[in-house]
């Protein structure tokens, strides 16, 4: 097992959002914290060229090249937040 994956799972059931940014999806435990955070309520987004092999488990996704998504993505962080954390 990889260093620091106790510190890592504690942090993905702490995290309010779950944001991957261009992964395939196929390279584990990474390609686990997606559920492993939607298990503990975080919202997840995923940002790719493409969707992973994990896509089924994001609630939102944003596809296109990652200097495009990320900066889109970026900018309405604001506007969304109000959304996201109202729940």
């Amino acid at each position: 097992m990889p260093l620091g994956m106790d510190e890592i799972y504690m942090a993905l059931s702490m995290a309010d959002i779950f944001i991957a940014i261009g992964t395939s999806g196929h390279v584990y435990p990474a390609a686990g914290f997606v559920h492993e955070a939607k298990l503990h309520g975080a919202h997840t987004v995923e940002l790719n060229l493409e969707p992973s092999q994990v896509g089924s488990e994001f609630e939102e996704k944003h596809y296109g090249p990652a200097s495009q998504v990320v900066p889109e993505f970026v900018d309405k962080i604001p506007e969304r937040a109000v959304v996201l954390f109202a729940r």
